[in-house]
């Protein structure tokens, strides 16, 4: 059998030890089941876990069963009626939208429109990207401005070096700080 997957035997006992079905025959039942508890809202490698099965082995009967599309096979296309069914109900689910785009063989910016579109996020939402800057496209309040003032006076010094850097480098000050940042050079507290 090692030969067949071109894995050392010891690996794939370690995926037997995962997935004890691993390698045998699916049923008809089985396969239905599978999405059944897709459509229920379960995720990927809890129906491998639940299953006994391996997670890629999962994703292969979900494409089987056209529950999911191979990643950006739809890119660009127009959706469907059923896509967009299903792209609700993932979402709907929990299912982050890169993860909703990856089901359905579509790209971030694809998905996004379509849920802006269906009423899923707003304009907001599809634009912050990163939750750890909510605030990333909102504008500056008066109270925010204050405190950046009050936290920034100590470090006028440390901010006019950075800008002459900036300069030096023809660089803009975003960028020296994350080369900064990535050098290792930026600690925080």
């Amino acid at each position: 059998m090692g030969s067949y997957y071109n894995l050392p035997e010891e690996r794939l006992d370690e995926i037997r030890r995962e997935a004890a079905r691993f390698n045998e025959a699916w049923t008809t039942e089985e396969r239905e089941q599978v999405c059944q508890l897709f459509r229920s809202g379960m995720r990927v490698n809890e129906i491998a876990g639940t299953l006994h099965r391996t997670v890629n082995a999962i994703r292969l009967k979900l494409l089987e069963a056209g529950e999911i599309t191979r990643y950006l096979s739809r890119r660009g296309q127009t959706w469907t009626e059923e896509e967009t069914e299903r792209l609700g109900r993932f979402y709907s689910q929990g299912y982050p939208v890169a993860g909703c785009a990856k089901l359905l063989g579509r790209v971030r910016s694809e998905t996004e429109d379509k849920l802006v579109e269906i009423g899923l996020i707003t304009p907001r939402e599809k634009a912050v990207r990163d939750p750890d800057n909510p605030n990333a496209f909102t504008a500056w309040t008066k109270e925010e401005s204050e405190k950046l003032r009050q936290e920034l006076s100590g470090y006028r010094d440390v901010l006019a070096a950075l800008a002459q850097i900036s300069k030096d480098h023809g660089r803009s000050l975003g960028s020296i700080i994350s080369r900064a940042d990535k050098m290792g050079l930026c600690e925080t507290e």
